[in-house]
Formats: structure tokens, sequence, C-alpha cells
């Protein structure tokens, strides 16, 4: 495990790997998978009443896959697409199916996310990290 500082410092390397939402000043960095039914809340919970978490927060998604919840093709899915956050909505919220996808170059995408995951010592999604700290 980093400490905070390390884990802050990881995570502004990965910043360009996330699916950002909200527009709040405060960062939340959250590691997810689409089918895991706790991070199926909690991106529930951000949108709810309007997304009022969303207007406090900037909140940063990193797709991790569980391996007992084999989401890799809705991981490709949702990183081919031009409208990630559309398709993660639709994934995780609406339960929509997606179609199996080629890797399409995410393969660098989802190493770097498994690589700072495993060096901050996420266990487990949703994997929420504040200030360099988990919740």
């Amino acid at each position: 495990m980093l400490s905070p500082q390390d884990t802050l410092e990881e995570l502004s390397h990965l910043k360009r790997y996330a699916i950002v939402i909200g527009t709040g000043a405060k960062e939340v960095h959250t590691f997810i998978d689409p089918y895991c039914s706790f991070s199926q809340k909690y991106l529930e919970y951000l949108y709810e009443h309007d997304g009022a978490m969303l207007k406090k927060y900037t909140v940063y998604l990193y797709l991790y896959e569980l391996k007992r919840k084999n989401s890799a093709d809705a991981i490709n899915a949702i990183l081919n697409s031009q409208y990630r956050e559309s398709l993660l909505k639709q994934v995780m919220l609406n339960h929509d199916e997606v179609p199996p996808q080629s890797d399409d170059g995410n393969e660098k995408t989802i190493e770097a996310i498994k690589v700072s995951a495993e060096k901050i010592g996420v266990f487990k999604r949703p994997y929420i990290i504040i200030n360099g700290k988990a919740l």
C-alpha cells in the first residue's frame, strides 16, 4: 500500500485513462467494475438528486475488472465508445448488454489501470480515494 502522497502521485499519472464526471472542486478517484452491484449503486448515488454530488465533486472513474464478474467485454465496449459516460450509464444503471468488442488498443489503458490499482492496493469495487486515502 502506498502513502496518501504516493497514492496521489500515482493517480496523477492515471487520470488520462479515467472517465471523468462532475464539475466540483474536490477530486474523487474510484475504481469500479461495470457488473459489480456495489459499483452500480455507487454510480446511481452519484447521479441522484439531479447530480448534486457531481456539482460538489469531480469524479475520476477507472474501469478495473473483478475477475468473477467477467466484465472485460463491457470494459472494452465502454473504452471504445466515443460516448463513454453515456455507455457506462447504460451498462451500469440500465443493465443493457453490450456486444463483444475487439480490443482496439485498450490493452495499454487496462494494463495501466491494473498496475496502478495493484500499487495502491485496490481490493474491492468500488474503491474510493479522496485526498490519497481510501474510504
